[in-house]
């Protein structure tokens, strides 16, 4: 029986982090439009989005495998 928790971290590390980077860069965006250049927040957007790869190091919930030996009747 594979960890629910690890899926759900997987999910929110693979789509939370990345959008919430996606948030902060266009903020940073909005901002800059008013004359308000902040490279810090492009800078945090930008580790965000790349933070999203952080997924594949969470292990892969397991699938319970089928009996090799027995065959259905």
């Amino acid at each position: 029986m594979s960890a629910p928790w690890l899926t759900g971290l997987r999910m929110a590390l693979r789509f939370g982090l990345p959008l919430l980077g996606i948030l902060v860069v266009g903020r940073a965006i909005v901002l800059s439009i008013g004359g308000e250049i902040s490279r810090a927040q492009f800078a945090l957007g930008v580790l965000l989005m790349a933070a999203g790869f952080s997924a594949r190091l969470v292990p892969k919930p397991r699938t319970p495998k089928a009996a090799a030996g027995k065959r259905s009747s």
